[in-house]
């Protein structure tokens, strides 16, 4: 029964993000640029007063950078799955690569339609790019667990699960 319970809240997660698209979101969080080790999870920056995106709920004419979206992504991610349920951390390094360190509830099985679902989000806010997600375990140092791939080109998704050693 906990399985089922479990496999549910990624489904849930995973709707939750969908639903969390750019279009869906009324005023846009953590869209401005972040500090080279932003992350979302416990203990993450909130909107900044700041945010010149937070207040007129769009930006006049100006396009979101790279790194803006990158923090729009990780914010969505965050208001998707407040409780940790399904993903304790995530960012995004200098290769716009998103690595994501799991709750130690997300079974093995589970894992492919998370990166799924995850991947399909980013190619709605990457267009064009080649994407790749890093699961994690929830150790320390984190342990990868698998690699999730989207080859813009071909629009084919791949995830390859790590040998557990």
């Amino acid at each position: 029964m906990k399985r089922v319970g479990h496999v549910l809240s990624v489904v849930a997660l995973s709707t939750a993000i969908t639903s969390c698209g750019p279009s869906a979101v009324e005023e846009p969080r953590g869209a401005t640029a972040p500090p080279a080790d932003y992350q979302t999870g416990r203990g993450a920056s909130q909107t900044r007063p700041s945010d010149p995106l937070s207040r007129g709920g769009a930006a006049r004419s100006t396009v979101a950078s790279p790194r803006e979206r990158q923090a729009a992504f990780l914010q969505r991610i965050r208001s998707s799955d407040p409780q940790f349920q399904t993903i304790d951390r995530a960012l995004f390094n200098e290769r716009n690569e998103l690595g994501v360190v799991l709750n130690r509830s997300v079974e093995m099985d589970a894992i492919p339609q998370l990166m799924r679902s995850l991947l399909t989000q980013m190619a709605r806010e990457f267009p064009g790019q080649d994407l790749t997600i890093l699961a994690y375990a929830p150790t320390d140092p984190p342990r990868r667990l698998g690699v999730a791939r989207l080859d813009a080109r071909s629009g084919q998704m791949t995830f390859t699960a790590d040998r557990q050693q």
